[in-house]
């Protein structure tokens, strides 16, 4: 009996060299310098809208060749997410806007790292971890999960006036709240890294996408 035939008895029948080695590239899916390319600026700003991330990825594709996938940005992300699943990230959207005039904000999240001070790269004070859980609880509690600011102040817990300022502009700048004039409320990232603990405080978390 030949060996193919022995294979099928142990049900390991193998199939072709050109086959396995289809499998083990698609099993594999290496990040390119397109895709790095891209995971970095992605990074380095934050948070992007779609409109923002196509352009970012053109400019990208311009410089460092296409990303070779032709179903568009969506379909590029998808591709991205699987190559990302064994670093523990993925790239997550949400609906913002209007139903007339829609707005996808994206992030590269970390899931291995779902609470509050893991979030912030382990780079929060004790005391500063402790005034955002305030705040994240405080905007959650409130009309349209929107406080103004003077009245947010009040909730600075051990931090100074002029410490809770800073702490809460660059809260604002790294996107976790979003200020508008007085009000402040949620900002991108703490709907798409930090939705589990928001749910927990009662905040109307906005339908995310699936990439």
């Amino acid at each position: 009996t030949d060996g193919r035939s022995r294979a099928r008895r142990r049900g390991t029948v193998r199939g072709p060299p050109s086959a396995r080695r289809g499998r083990r590239a698609r099993a594999t899916m290496p990040i390119t310098a397109s895709d790095q390319a891209f995971l970095q600026l992605l990074a380095q700003r934050k948070v992007m809208t779609e409109s923002e991330a196509q352009e970012s990825m053109d400019a990208v594709g311009q410089q460092l060749g296409s990303f070779g996938e032709d179903g568009g940005l969506r379909a590029t992300i998808v591709a991205l997410n699987k190559k990302l699943a064994l670093q523990d990230l993925q790239i997550r959207g949400y609906y913002a806007g209007t139903s007339d005039a829609p707005v996808i904000y994206m992030a590269l999240v970390n899931l291995a790292s779902d609470d509050i001070a893991k979030a912030q790269g382990d780079t929060l004070s004790e005391n500063e971890v402790e005034t955002l859980k305030r705040l994240l609880a405080v905007l959650g509690g409130a009309d349209d999960d929107t406080v103004e600011y003077e009245a947010l102040r009040k909730e600075r817990g051990k931090l100074g006036p002029g410490a809770f300022d800073a702490f809460c502009a660059d809260l604002v700048e790294k996107r976790w709240l979003n200020r508008d004039h007085d009000n402040i409320t949620y900002g991108p990232r703490s709907y798409l890294e930090l939705s589990d603990v928001l749910r927990t405080h009662g905040a109307d978390v906005p339908q995310m996408v699936n990439y």
